[in-house]
């Protein structure tokens, strides 16, 4: 009876190791991040955002295959109030939870360098890498792709901190996370809109 008792103790023991580790994996398993893209549409009938990221078309920037981020209905309709009004061809970042193959949008927001009327893939995300004054050239590290941008610069250049207040062009530093709207002239390519999304280092 007594190697019973203590083979029972030893299942239980092993059983509660696993339902541990089950824990731990399935914490691990919701990956938090954020996405940012032009949005193509919204589809209520199946809470979905369908959003176009950046990509490479050859030597050039285009957007990329359209990919569908979902949502909470009711977490929605909570937040419906002070959430933006959006429209397809806005330039948007969204805080995501992912389990699995399944990416959820947690919050959505507005990016101050969304230019009505902007042509397909004229926008930009990644790293300032460095500034060039003598060439007023910012140099951008492509998110994802790391694929590094000669981005010019000029008078009628902004630059916006993430709540859409102005800032200066020298407050960017390397590592600094943007987001940005430019236009071409030639093989050209000119910021209108520049936005700091994360500071260098910043969470």
């Amino acid at each position: 009876m007594g190697n019973g008792t203590f083979g029972n103790v030893g299942w239980i023991h092993r059983a509660l190791l696993a339902c541990v580790a089950f824990g731990m994996a399935a914490a691990i398993a919701q990956v938090q991040g954020r996405t940012v893209g032009t949005l193509q549409r919204h589809d209520p009938a199946q809470h979905r955002i369908v959003l176009s990221p950046d990509a490479r078309t050859g030597s050039e920037l285009g957007q990329g295959a359209p990919i569908n981020l979902y949502y909470d209905e009711a977490t929605a309709e909570r937040d419906r109030a002070t959430r933006p009004q959006l429209q397809p061809g806005d330039r948007v970042m969204l805080d995501t939870v992912k389990t699995g193959n399944r990416v959820e949008a947690t919050s959505v927001r507005l990016l101050p360098d969304t230019t009505r009327g902007q042509g397909w893939g004229q926008y930009l995300h990644g790293t300032v890498a460095e500034f060039v004054p003598r060439t007023n050239v910012l140099m951008v590290d492509q998110a994802e792709t790391r694929i590094r941008n000669r981005i010019a610069i000029d008078a009628q250049t902004q630059v916006f901190a993430l709540d859409g207040s102005p800032m200066r062009l020298d407050q960017l530093k390397p590592g600094d996370e943007i987001d940005m709207a430019f236009h071409l002239a030639g093989r050209v390519r000119t910021a209108s809109k520049i936005v700091l999304l994360r500071p260098a280092g910043g969470g």
